[in-house]
């Protein structure tokens, strides 16, 4: 059985992007995925939302280079430990990470 979502967690913001394996086409930007963040005193809980909306936030914009590292899971609620990472790559620009998530597939 395959992992429904493959996952995106932005190391230095602890930020993970979950995407269902199936149902988004077209432009990334578009994509729908759940969001998590998991700094601070209470992680919040996963957002269903646009990729876009994420792609926009100042704390992603203001901050490159980022560290993400990509993995697949059955379950959003169960990261709380470090992931097996299938990659993991620095991308200085949003461009980096369209390139990173068609180098995958997605």
């Amino acid at each position: 059985m395959s992992a429904p979502f493959k996952v995106f967690h932005f190391q230095e913001l602890d930020w993970l992007i979950y995407f269902p394996c199936e149902g988004n086409k077209g432009k990334y930007y578009g994509y729908s995925v759940l969001f998590k963040e998991r700094k601070g005193d209470k992680p919040k809980p996963h957002d269903n939302i646009k990729l876009g909306a994420i792609m926009e936030r100042l704390e992603l914009d203001e901050h490159y280079p980022h560290t993400v590292g990509f993995f697949k899971s059955s379950c959003t609620d169960r990261v709380d430990e470090k992931p097996r990472y299938l990659e993991i790559r620095i991308v200085n620009n949003i461009d980096e990470f369209w390139f990173f998530l068609n180098a995958l597939n997605l």
